[in-house]
């Protein structure tokens, strides 16, 4: 089976440009927009792979089919048993396998769909586990409820944000972990490791505070397509998700010049 990388941003320009910032005391907002430029192109082509769409269809349509009555045929289909509905964990694993499944089926992984799917297993982790009892494990009906409790605009917008803030960062962190290394010791921009990390650990929160942005829309386009027109299917999810990286990308410019 094949593996589509997203691609060979340190040849271009605009890479060249983010290196440039790297190696000065630039904030990490320039950073931020410049490394979002670099990697736009690939990131719209990412939007078209086939596995990314995969994933991002099971963003919007899992809350959905958790309150219907036909949920177990639906999770069925995927190639999760009741088994995976009695835990978070065992649900996370369910997915993972099934998304791994449909890019086998495809006969091609991708970096943009390891990334998707990445985010999409954090996002419900956190997601579900803060819906759901701390001191004793969930039932199985308490773990759908839970999901299906994304199923109306403000549960899925917050769903939303979760996702784009988690997939917004990791792409930028595909190109930019790459360069880092090259940026810490002595006499260079990290001085050690930990003040790396910190760095990656700002551009999670500064992707977070962006993807505010997409919870502010989001939740209006579901309450739109799903319940008053009714006409929610791949094409309408795949224009969903490109508008919300033009989003995320427009609202990281926006909070570097501000």
């Amino acid at each position: 089976m094949g593996h589509i990388r997203l691609g060979t941003l340190p040849q271009s320009k605009k890479w060249r440009e983010v290196v440039a910032l790297l190696n000065s005391d630039a904030p990490l907002e320039q950073i931020a927009q410049a490394a979002a430029d670099a990697s736009e192109r690939d990131l719209k082509r990412a939007s078209d792979d086939p596995v990314f769409q995969h994933v991002s269809n099971l963003l919007v349509t899992l809350p959905l089919q958790a309150r219907s009555p036909s949920f177990l045929e639906f999770v069925a289909g995927l190639g999760l048993s009741e088994e995976n509905l009695t835990s978070v964990t065992g649900l996370l694993a369910g997915l993972n396998s099934s998304i791994d499944a449909q890019a086998y089926e495809l006969g091609r992984a991708s970096d943009a769909g390891d990334i998707a799917k990445a985010a999409l297993l954090e996002t419900l982790s956190v997601q579900l586990n803060d819906r759901l009892p701390s001191l004793f494990d969930p039932t199985p009906a308490e773990v759908r409820r839970a999901l299906a409790g994304f199923s109306s605009g403000p549960g899925f917008a917050v769903l939303a944000r979760d996702f784009f803030a988690r997939l917004t960062y990791r792409s930028l962190d595909y190109y930019l972990s790459r360069e880092l290394a090259n940026h810490t010791g002595a006499g260079k921009r990290f001085a050690s490791d930990a003040e790396r990390v910190a760095f990656q650990q700002a551009l999670r929160q500064h992707a977070f505070e962006a993807s505010r942005i997409v919870q502010e829309f989001a939740g209006g386009w579901y309450g739109k397509t799903v319940w008053n027109e009714q006409s929610l299917d791949q094409d309408a999810i795949n224009k969903f998700t490109r508008y919300a990286f033009t989003k995320m990308r427009r609202e990281l410019g926006r909070r570097r010049a501000a």
